[in-house]
């Protein structure tokens, strides 16, 4: 209660003389939040502009492939929105734009305007010395894994896979039950979504992704071979996965898969089989990681009222009170230590316990690079490890080919 008293402290400060709070004032808040998610959001914004006379926000959801070319076709042609939320990794493109608004500076400064949000969260919002986006979800990967199909196979469902050896053996023993299941699924398919999930690998074995300045690649070494032919081999000697295919385990055909806690809700209500989940597992000798996920909101410089009033949004969206309840209904994680203490927040991890895996694995999150050439490394690295999937190229082959093509994106 204390910071939303702030909140509301400061953001009364913003809005003076009172005047300028009649006159109405439209912000698009773009977007790629759909499904349950979005109808979260709408519910939220609406609530805000009833309770907001003169400020309407009108959120705009766009495909979350569409949004970034977007949001940069916008930034060139001078016609963006007020507000956008994007994904972390794109954030770096969004500052060098030149065009956010410095909420450090709006919100009386950054300690003030960030209180209690975790500190590594806002790595994708500081530019510059200036904070320019505060972050509105946050998420992590962990294992997902279909109990009914364990128990089939023998397997405890009680005791998920701790280690890579423990998940590739469960793999392959839920692979022989045959009739088409899966021991489990590996996403394959070319851009972030390939990257995202296999940078966690390299992370644990100690390979890492980019150097610490994110200026050289660091994946194509002995550990970075381990990790990438750990998978190889479950697709191409076990047969315990397929390259390709992504799905099987919704429709209870794939024995694990790696995935976010915006999947819990979806699987609790529509799943045909009962689900379990777990950290991610880990290689001999290797560290606990995964990868941080979720979104920041911005607001572009527009008039002062205009700018005023998105302010005023983003303070109100990012604060505990909202924040408990957005990521009770979404699944998200916490971002501020006060929403995950919050009673809101104690009685969905009871509610949900399948969270209690993402929860324990957030302090293990890492950032993806915050760099503006990200979008075109991941792709490029992307590019280079899918033919390995399907035994087209070696392990070192296409590790060679990644770090080239990742050193030229990186170059410009």
């Amino acid at each position: 209660m204390a910071i939303a008293a702030t909140f509301a402290t400061v953001a009364a400060s913003l809005f003076v003389p009172a005047q300028a709070a009649t006159k109405s004032v439209t912000l698009e808040f773009w977007n790629y939040w759909d499904g349950s998610n979005g109808q979260a959001l709408k519910t939220l914004v609406a609530e805000f502009n009833k309770n907001n006379p003169g400020i309407t926000v009108k959120p705009v959801t766009f495909p979350w492939g569409d949004l970034l070319p977007k949001l940069q076709s916008s930034i060139a042609a001078g016609t963006t929105p007020a507000l956008a939320a994007t994904d972390i990794a794109w954030m770096a493109n969004m500052h060098t734009s030149g065009k956010l608004v410095d909420l450090g500076k709006a919100l009386g400064g950054v300690k003030k305007a960030s209180g209690d949000i975790y500190p590594n969260l806002l790595t994708y919002g500081m530019y510059k010395g200036k904070l320019e986006s505060l972050p509105a979800s946050t998420n992590n990967l962990s294992l997902f894994y279909n109990k009914d199909l364990f128990r089939k196979a023998g397997l405890n469902p009680n005791k998920p896979p701790k280690t890579w050896d423990e998940m590739r053996a469960a793999a392959l023993a839920i692979s022989k039950l045959g009739n088409g299941v899966q021991g489990m699924e590996i996403y394959t398919g070319v851009g972030e979504g390939l990257t995202w999930q296999f940078q966690p690998y390299l992370w644990q074995s100690g390979a890492g992704f980019l150097n610490k300045s994110n200026t050289a690649p660091t994946f194509n070494s002995a550990a970075g071979k381990s990790a990438l032919q750990f998978l190889v081999d479950i697709i191409n000697v076990d047969h315990s996965a397929t390259a390709g295919q992504w799905g099987a385990f919704d429709k209870g055909q794939a024995g694990m898969r790696i995935d976010g806690s915006w999947m819990v809700s979806g699987y609790r209500e529509n799943a045909p089989f009962e689900f379990g989940t777990a950290m991610l597992p880990i290689p001999a000798g290797g560290t606990h990681a995964t990868n941080m996920g979720g979104e920041q909101i911005f607001a572009f410089n527009k008039d002062a009222k205009t700018n005023a009033a998105a302010v005023k949004f983003i303070s109100w969206f990012t604060s505990a009170p909202i924040q408990a309840r957005w990521d009770s209904v979404t699944n998200f994680m916490p971002i501020r230590a006060s929403v995950a203490s919050s009673p809101v927040m104690l009685k969905h991890m009871v509610d949900e316990p399948a969270l209690k895996a993402f929860v324990d694995q957030q302090k293990y999150a890492q950032a993806r690079p915050a760099i503006a050439a990200y979008p075109a490394v991941s792709d490029a690295f992307s590019k280079a490890l899918e033919p390995a999937f399907y035994g087209k190229v070696t392990v070192a082959e296409a590790l060679a080919a990644a770090e080239a093509a990742v050193r030229k994106a990186l170059a410009g």
